[in-house]
């Protein structure tokens, strides 16, 4: 059917014969929308073949755990990793020490090792979980260098000193444990390289000091410290201080150094306030307190220095951090 301009008002739609197919026409305004609807829909098809592409697949395989462990040293498999024909595996580090290239474990003198890219690749991918994970652990590692982190993980339990408390958790979760009730240990924030001043009552026998984590770069969260106040009815009163982490390598983090000093009144002959100082390495303790009295290094604080009745101690205490993250003012 035509208009009365001449043009008609619907095209035919033209039908396809079977096995063929006719395209119909298409104005250019409407040819480039659908172009522009096919490039999208492209794109998605592109977008998404990517994402599947890089999308990990978590396996679980039950294997002896020997399968994981070098058969001559017994210590993990870790890249490079070495193979013979037959499939017997070796480490690199022992496949270095063999006096041939053939494999130990084969009959009748053994077939050639070669190197195996794919064994890397499985064996770098060979994922395990911190068994710190209830300490607040993350990480998960290759299980050829599980032992070294845990040995050194951050998160390694430390105990609580108070006596018939057995918490154990990680240097944060023990902080947050120690100062509430029951045990409401005060706690003073420091920085490092800065002075803090302290008034020590006599029924205060330890108090914590807490450092933030990016103060020193050594990660697992902020810092803690304890200061232990010994017997304040000794001739000479011990005051230490820790730091306090897991013991072993965990405690090679980053190291400090701290100055203590307690203050008393003027000398009668100088008129100088008389004080005690005491610079050392602090060390670290997998428990927050302990006997001051054992402690290797110690400030030993005079009962005279203790102020009045309540014999109340004036203590101050710089930390120092000897980390290469710390500035140098930190140092």
């Amino acid at each position: 059917m035509e208009t009365g301009d001449g043009s008609c008002a619907k095209k035919t739609r033209l039908l396809s014969p079977p096995g063929y197919g006719v395209k119909q026409e298409v104005p250019p305004e409407e040819e480039v929308q659908e172009e522009a609807r096919g490039g999208s829909a492209l794109m998605a098809e592109d977008a998404a073949a990517a994402a599947a592409a890089r999308s990990e697949v978590v396996v679980r395989i039950d294997i002896d755990k020997d399968m994981l462990h070098c058969p001559l040293c017994t210590f993990p498999l870790k890249p490079p990793i070495f193979q013979c024909e037959v499939g017997h595996l070796v480490c690199g580090g022992c496949h270095g020490q063999l006096p041939t290239n053939q494999c130990h474990s084969c009959d009748g003198g053994g077939s050639a090792y070669a190197r195996r890219p794919a064994m890397d690749a499985l064996f770098a991918k060979a994922m395990v979980p911190c068994p710190h994970q209830a300490y607040g652990c993350r990480a998960s590692v290759a299980y050829y260098q599980a032992v070294a982190h845990w040995s050194a993980c951050p998160h390694a339990p430390c105990l609580c000193a108070e006596p018939g408390c057995a918490f154990v958790g990680s240097p944060p979760a023990l902080l947050a444990h120690l100062a509430a009730p029951p045990h409401s240990w005060p706690v003073d924030e420091v920085r490092y390289g800065e002075s803090l001043h302290l008034r020590v009552p006599e029924h205060e026998a330890r108090r914590l000091l807490l450092a933030a984590a990016e103060e020193d770069g050594g990660g697992g969260g902020p810092r803690v410290f304890v200061i232990t106040v010994g017997d304040r009815a000794a001739r000479v009163v011990p005051v230490t201080l820790a730091c306090v982490r897991a013991p072993g390598p965990a405690a090679a983090g980053p190291q400090y150094t701290c100055k203590m000093w307690a203050t008393w009144g003027k000398a009668a002959a100088t008129g100088k306030v008389e004080t005690l100082l005491l610079e050392m390495e602090v060390p670290s303790a997998a428990s927050a307190g302990g006997d001051a009295e054992e402690a290797a290094k110690f400030l030993p604080v005079p009962r005279k220095m203790l102020r009045g009745e309540s014999r109340e101690m004036l203590l101050s205490v710089r930390c120092c951090c000897n980390a290469a993250s710390c500035s140098p003012e930190n140092r």
